[in-house]
């Protein structure tokens, strides 16, 4: 996956706090896009990351949507809530103490992995959903 030029010249220049925000932003509206798609309706803007997250589990363990649940596995729903925290536990910490490079770049790092997962993962989805819309019948 190419990250977008953005979050490539942030990273780059070890701007991680910005990076993180950038991340962030991704991730949530990737999330709502699905919830788009899934349910049928649109997330308001007031509709945070960690809403996002709870309705995709939701959806996954009710297994509403058997689609999504076979291709988006819990796990990496849990990973990006755990990624999240993590993030607040960053920006809190930012408040009080040092946080250092090396754990703001390694948590940017983790990000990156659970976008390009979750990139990786919503191909695979688009195009099965794809296939099942182009088959007589269904």
């Amino acid at each position: 996956m190419k990250l977008k030029d953005d979050l490539k010249v942030v990273i780059q220049h070890k701007f991680y706090f910005e990076a993180l925000w950038i991340l962030s932003i991704q991730l949530e509206g990737k999330l709502k896009k699905m919830l788009e798609k899934v349910e049928k309706t649109t997330p308001g803007s007031g509709f945070s990351l960690e809403q996002c997250i709870k309705r995709l589990k939701h959806l996954h363990l009710t297994e509403k949507e058997p689609l999504f649940s076979r291709y988006f596995k819990v796990s990496l729903i849990d990973e990006i809530r755990s990624w999240k925290n993590q993030r607040n536990n960053i920006l809190k910490d930012m408040q009080d103490v040092h946080v250092s490079l090396a754990r703001r770049e390694r948590h940017v790092q983790d990000g990156v992995r659970l976008l390009q997962e979750w990139n990786q993962h919503n191909r695979k989805f688009k195009t099965e959903c794809k296939r099942l819309a182009n088959q007589p019948g269904l």
